[in-house]
């Protein structure tokens, strides 16, 4: 059982960095089911109950963050509801044209279709769809950086429960 719950962990890290860049994953929450995982596989050195509770809490933060922080960029920059709901949507269509070109354009150009389609000007239009792209970079930036960092702590604390970088990566 501790194999597979430590091979469960690694999975959860890896789909937590891939759903960290991919919108339709919800990267911060496997990050965190990976310590989890991690938390109950039977080895010795484990996670503090307190550190679970604060990397929950950030987790569930980033995972939030993540909807709130594109929306927010959009507004901050001058856009519309319709450049709001137009980021999302071309941040989640985006998802199925080649990668990276749907990624990165999605959010941008649904951002402006939605401007427009409210009345925007191209220009101003234009304007709250980099804010949207702004805030798509940013809260990927977030997602990242909490999902390596899990990551970082799982290998470690594999590591010091006697394991070897290469044995982490092996299992992996």
């Amino acid at each position: 059982m501790t194999a597979l719950l430590i091979i469960l962990a690694i999975a959860l890290v890896a789909f937590g960095i891939i759903g960290s860049v991919l919108p339709g994953l919800p990267g911060p929450i496997l990050s965190f089911g990976a310590m989890l995982a991690y938390q109950f596989s039977g080895l010795e050195n484990t996670f503090s109950t307190l550190s679970l509770v604060i990397w929950g809490i950030i987790a569930i933060a980033v995972f939030i963050g993540d909807i709130v922080v594109p929306a927010a960029a959009t507004k901050k920059f001058g856009g519309t509801n319709g450049g709001v709901w137009g980021g999302i949507i071309g941040t989640f269509v985006g998802m199925f044209a080649p990668i990276p070109f749907g990624i990165i354009w999605g959010p941008l150009l649904g951002a402006i279709v939605g401007d427009l389609l409210w009345g925007k000007r191209i220009a101003s239009a234009i304007k709250s769809g980099f804010g949207s792209f702004v805030g798509f970079l940013l809260a990927t930036f977030f997602k990242l950086v909490l999902a390596v960092t899990i990551g970082m702590m799982i290998v470690v604390k594999l590591i010091a429960n006697g394991g070897n970088i290469l044995d982490a990566i092996w299992i992996f």
